[in-house]
This record gives C-alpha cells, structure tokens and sequence, in this order.
C-alpha cells in the first residue's frame, strides 16, 4: 500500500511543470529544500545550481540573520571541539546546532558573504564554508601561512594578520585577500595576496601603501557592497585612516574616518551592519559611538550611541563591544566579554536605549557572526 502511493506521488510530481517546481521550492527554508534533493535527478540538479541558489538567496533574505559562533583564543589547553550556529527565529536565537570542524587547532571565521564563511589558522588550515548547509570547500595555503611555518620552525613569533572575504558584486565573483604588513618593505607598506577560486590559487596584487592596524581586536577586515577594508596603524601618530580595497578593479584608496582623537588606538573598531560599513569608537566617558558609510555619497553617519558607563554584566574591560547584527530594525545584538572573561549576547534596543543579555556562552567561543542561510558555493 505504501509502494503504491509512493508511486502515485512521484507521477504526480513528475507532471508538475518543472517551473512551477523551482517556483515553489524558492519559497522554502534551507533544511527542507536539501531534503528534495533526494526526490529525482533532475530536482537534485536544479537545487545544486548556483542559478537556484543565487535566485533562493535573492528572494529568502531576512532582517534576522542566523550567528554563528567561533573563536581563535590561543591559551586553551584544548581546541575547542566545534563551531556552533544560533537560529534567529522571531527575532530570537533559539535553535543551537553543533558543526564539526578540524580538531588540530582553534581556528578564526571570516565576516560572512551571501551565507558563506572562511575559517583558517595562520599557519595551515583553509576554507570555505555554508554553515546552512555544511557544504566546504579546502584551499590551498597563502604564503603568509607558509612563512609563519617557517617563521615557527626558527622559533620566531608567528604574525597574525586577518583574512578578508567577500564577492566582485560585478562579476559575482567571491575573493579572499590576505593583506599583511610588508617584512622587508621593499615593493610598499603592505604585501597582498589574493586567491582567485577559478584557478584555486593565490597570485600577488600592489599592496597599500599604508600600514594595517595588526592589534588582534580592530585588525579584522570588514566587507560591504563589493570592497574590503582595513583600519591604518597611526599615521604621524596623530590619527588612524580607513583602507579600502575594490574587489573588481582590485586597487587600494585611503579613507577619512569620522573620529577626531586617537589614543588609545584600540578603542577603535570596525564592523559591517545593515549592509553598511561601520567604525565604532569608544570614549573615555564609557560611551561607544557608531559611525555608517552610506554608499551613495560615501559620507558618515552617526547611527547609534551605547552608554556602556554603567551596566550590570560584570565589569568593562574598557575595549568596544562587537556589534553583530540588527534584528528587526530596531534591536542590535552584541557580543559583550567582560574582564572575568564571561562572554555573553546582549540586544540592544536601541528605540528605548535598554540593553538586556539573551545568550551565555562559553568563553572560548569569542567571535560572533551574523549570516544570511543559504545555499551558495563556489
């Protein structure tokens, strides 16, 4: 009796036109769309297309980005053992699901693009992962991976300069760029590398001729609307400027930042929200201003202020807080770890300036990224 609906419904489906099909599959979420890929071959084949994929994602993009969770703390006698993904259903992280990852070592994420991250070490792991669907691609090292091999064989300190990733939104080609302060300062002030996935290689571009900002907190490339960026050491040690990088005509160009002091250097951060390039900066009064580029006139705007003078969730370490993501316009999340090293999510509302946690996690786990669940590759 079984056997024979099953029948009954595969004919049915087979008569469906294959339109109305892609049509109706582009309305659902991730985990039941991978599950119709064991329908038929030919539904396997239109859900593993990258123009299906590109087409889902264009239309499934929500104000409530999933996070997921890492981290890159050395002093752990012990990696920790896996990634972690928060759902955001209703506005709220809910759902926790556990991802396997390499056991070797901790490891570093990415900020994300279209749904996809790079998780790397600094010496020899890469790649590309869909933290919706596990999907991964492994990718060979950079040079600066290579050196800092050698660089530990000789029993010198490794440099620990952040990946960034993101797409040519001309092309809707996606790239890595590995950006590193130049050893011997011969061609510049910085060294580039960038990995092209067509040739699954990495080839050289002219560097910045500014140095990166390679303090562990604020050194992190941001992506937004088709450029990466970084923040300058001090220039003159007098003020810290903005690097931006065209991922499409793949050039370097200095950038004013709308803050007018600059000690210490490390309260100041970087971060990308509502699609927008953030610099956040935090004040001696306890107070965390936040700046947006708009991309229309590529000005700055004030768009929040936390007052951070008083909370109750342990004491400040006095650095600025990561800020996640926005949730339903109004509510920011952030990643708050104070000097007892608890870490903990908090949203911010910023309509009624009340800031609430909603999430303690554990303390190794200390980066926090926001993404779009997709189904992507490369």
């Amino acid at each position: 009796m079984k056997e024979k609906r099953k029948r009954e419904a595969i004919e049915v489906v087979e008569r469906l036109p294959h339109v109305l099909v892609e049509d109706i599959l582009h309305r659902l979420e991730i985990k039941p769309i991978i599950r119709f890929t064991c329908v038929c071959k030919q539904w396997n084949s239109t859900i593993k297309s990258r123009y299906f994929a590109s087409r889902h994602l264009a239309r499934v993009k929500s104000p409530n980005p999933d996070i997921l969770l890492g981290g890159e703390l050395v002093h752990e006698s012990k990696p920790y053992p896996c990634l972690r993904t928060l759902g955001s259903h209703s506005g709220s992280l809910t759902d926790v699901n556990y991802l396997a990852k390499p056991k070797t070592r901790s490891l570093v994420v990415t900020g994300s693009c279209d749904g996809l991250v790079c998780i790397y070490d600094f010496k020899k792991v890469l790649y590309v992962f869909n933290p919706a669907t596990r999907w991964c691609r492994f990718l060979p090292r950079a040079k600066i991976q290579k050196i800092n091999c050698v660089r530990e064989n000789l029993n010198c300190k490794s440099t620990r300069y952040f990946l960034g990733f993101g797409k040519d939104t001309l092309t809707s080609n996606y790239k890595m760029v590995w950006l590193y302060n130049s050893f011997e300062n011969l061609d510049g002030q910085t060294t580039c590398e960038v990995f092209d996935f067509a040739t699954n290689g990495w080839r050289h571009v002219i560097g910045s001729r500014h140095r990166i900002c390679d303090h562990d907190f604020k050194s992190h490339p941001v992506y937004s609307d088709g450029s990466l960026y970084w923040l300058t050491t001090q220039i003159n040690n007098k003020e810290t400027k903005m690097i931006c990088f065209d991922l499409h005509a793949e050039f370097f160009q200095i950038m004013k930042i709308p803050i007018d002091y600059a000690w210490p250097q490390y309260r100041i951060i970087m971060c990308s929200l509502n699609n927008r390039v953030c610099v956040s900066a935090m004040k001696i009064n306890g107070v965390q201003d936040i700046w947006s580029l708009k991309s229309d006139d590529m000005a700055w705007e004030k768009t929040y202020s936390l007052d951070l003078s008083n909370t109750a969730f342990g004491e400040y370490s006095g650095v600025p807080l990561s800020l996640v993501a926005i949730f339903d316009k109004t509510r920011m999340l952030i990643l708050w770890q104070s000097l007892d090293k608890e870490v903990l999510l908090l949203v911010e509302d910023t309509e009624v300036d009340f800031i609430f946690p909603i999430v303690c996690i554990p303390k190794y786990l200390d980066q926090a990224i926001s993404f779009i669940p997709s189904l992507m590759t490369i």
